[in-house]
């Protein structure tokens, strides 16, 4: 597989974009993003917005989703020891628990609650070496994100909910974890957005320890 390998930044970035699609179109991709230990991330020149792919994902060529599904099985071929030292070239991973770190796994939290996911714990970060030190407050705007949840005494007993209903966040990650998509939310609760989904899950991350929830 080491001669498959990728031999470029470009080549990176452009598998990057290849899995931005994969993971539209792949429930089977979707749910593997928990056990991705290590996330690559660029900058999209035109939105803005950061772009993520896992290290064995963008680091072969020519890489597609079903041999993605395939090779990263437990029998599979494509090992993330290999990737990231080649990308290593070209990425550097941020240092946990830094400012940039913090905002680029915000970003992540929000690209992955999309598909009502969310990264696994063990989760890490890198960017581009030449981008780094340019790295800015992401286009996520996580503090209006987190005003769709509050907490008032007199609904649930103080427990966090989303603003102007009975939802609590705790329903809404449960209900993820036991299976549940963003679709089947939206659809069983029509008083619900996807904004309310990702702002209870970036809630529930910044409440726990590790800052990040696991969903199946």
């Amino acid at each position: 597989m080491k001669s498959r390998t990728v031999t470029s930044m470009q080549g990176a970035i452009e598998n990057i974009y290849h899995y931005q699609k994969a993971i539209q179109e792949s429930r089977e991709i979707q749910a593997r993003v928990a056990r991705v230990w290590s996330w690559y991330a660029i900058k999209d020149s035109k939105s803005g917005a950061w772009r993520f792919a896992p290290s064995k994902f963008i680091g072969y060529r020519n890489p597609s989703a079903k041999l993605y599904l395939q090779e990263t099985a437990d029998n599979g071929q494509l090992d993330g020891r290999v990737t990231e030292r080649i990308l290593a070239q070209w990425f550097m991973v941020l240092e946990r628990g830094s400012r940039r770190e913090r905002e680029l796994m915000d970003a992540l939290n929000e690209f992955l609650a999309g598909f009502a996911k969310a990264p696994g714990a063990r989760a890490r970060i890198n960017v581009s070496k030449t981008e780094i030190s340019a790295v800015t407050r992401p286009s996520v705007d996580v503090d209006n994100l987190l005003k769709r949840v509050s907490s008032d005494p007199a609904i649930c007993g103080g427990r966090p909910c989303i603003k102007g209903t009975r939802m609590r966040v705790a329903d809404i990650v449960e209900a993820l974890a036991q299976g549940a998509t963003q679709q089947d939310l939206l659809a069983d609760f029509d008083y619900l957005r996807k904004e309310d989904i990702a702002a209870a899950l970036l809630y529930a991350a910044r409440a726990t320890d590790h800052r990040i929830v696991r969903t199946a």
